[in-house]
């Protein structure tokens, strides 16, 4: 098979992209559409090095690197930690997907089929080439419609917070299951982590909020912001927000709020 360097690149600006919104999704991360087509370019990019007559130890580094600089493109700017789980969970997929049309390979001898390292090239036209981006397209959009960002209870949201002059903007967390109160004046608590809320938490005013879990109770520290919002033009929410003292994650989030609290 004549393998071509234009379809090879755009064949695999195709497959990472879908790798990247896999792994957006798995690991409920945010990127916009763009990022993760830059990322795919950047990665598809890499794999032409896969066209060059390679060892295999050589191959598997080129394909970690690959990955690497398309976790980068897409969603960077990130913590370390974060960055290497997308990385890792990337290279993963790819590997499937390799190990899956190696399958086809062995299995139904296609002839328009051939795994280089990591990369796959598929030898199809540019009409095919268009048939199967609509396709893909139609694929997504009936994902979203049936599985909606909204209607998950794991959905993301950017917290914007002003308090003495200073504004800090962090990731948040749907989590019905949150039911804090503020006792004294019966106002929704939104757990965060102190270290993010660091340039807004006031010297003086400060109360404490008892919680209790299924593994354990106490008391948290809270304080009533000057401006809590959902993202910059957001609605205020009157609300408290907490101090936990620990990380909430990994780095996906750095607070919790119950959705149905507010109106």
């Amino acid at each position: 098979m004549v393998v071509y360097a234009d379809v090879f690149v755009i064949v695999n600006l195709y497959i990472d992209f879908f790798l990247l919104w896999c792994v957006k999704r798995f690991l409920h991360l945010q990127a916009r559409s763009w990022r993760l087509v830059a990322g795919a370019l950047m990665g598809s990019l890499c794999a032409l090095a896969m066209l060059l007559p390679l060892p295999h130890w050589a191959a598997v580094l080129l394909g970690g690197a690959g990955a690497l600089a398309a976790s980068a493109g897409a969603f960077c700017p990130m913590k370390g930690q974060q960055l290497l789980r997308a990385w890792l969970c990337l290279w993963l997929f790819s590997f499937l997907l390799a190990g899956f049309f190696l399958f086809l390979l062995r299995t139904f001898s296609p002839g328009n089929i051939a795994v280089l390292g990591s990369a796959v090239y598929l030898d199809l036209s540019l009409p095919m080439l268009f048939l199967f981006t609509v396709l893909a397209y139609g694929g997504f959009w009936a994902f979203q419609r049936l599985f909606p960002r909204d209607a998950s209870p794991l959905r993301l949201c950017t917290l914007r917070i002003e308090n003495g002059g200073a504004v800090v903007e962090l990731t948040a967390k749907a989590d019905t299951g949150n039911a804090l109160r503020e006792p004294f004046s019966g106002l929704p608590v939104i757990v965060c982590e102190e270290k993010a809320l660091t340039p807004v938490i006031p010297s003086s005013g400060l109360r404490v909020v008892p919680f209790s879990t299924l593994g354990a109770e106490g008391l948290l520290r809270a304080f009533k912001a000057e401006k809590v919002a959902l993202g910059r033009d957001g609605k205020p929410l009157d609300c408290w927000l907490a101090l936990y003292g620990r990380p909430l994650s990994s780095g996906q989030f750095a607070a919790l709020f119950n959705p149905h609290a507010f109106e």
